[in-house]
């Protein structure tokens, strides 16, 4: 009788084992694809494209990460810049387009750099 309860037991223990390894699976399946959501956004991506040097301190490179960030936040922005230098046309109203995208940019820049564009700062 006694080797029958131990069976028993035994069974009980290794279905509760069981149940426990599935549980912790599925949480690591769940961090997992946590995880691989989190690496393919845009903004991971861009990181892994652009090396860490121009995306840290102060610079060209950190502009250029301040720029991209600017334009993820204001997706429009990039769809208007898009149809302005699609348009089909003559190379003078491709020029014109250009120039008024560098005064737009430069404004831009202008206007994330609080206290150097301002007459008061002087």
């Amino acid at each position: 009788m006694s080797s029958t309860m131990s069976r028993a037991r035994e069974r009980a223990l290794r279905k509760e084992l069981l149940r426990a390894r599935a549980a912790v699976e599925r949480q690591s399946l769940r961090k997992s694809t946590c995880d691989v959501v989190h690496d393919i956004s845009p903004a991971a991506l861009v990181r892994s494209v652009v090396p860490r040097s121009l995306s840290s301190g102060k610079g060209a490179g950190a502009a250029l990460m301040q720029g991209a960030r600017f334009l993820s936040r204001y997706p429009f922005l990039v769809s208007t810049l898009s149809g302005l230098f699609s348009g089909r046309g003559r190379s003078r109203t491709r020029l014109l387009k250009a120039g008024v995208g560098v005064v737009a940019a430069w404004q831009m820049v202008k206007l994330l750099k609080p206290g150097q564009g301002s007459p008061d700062s002087s």
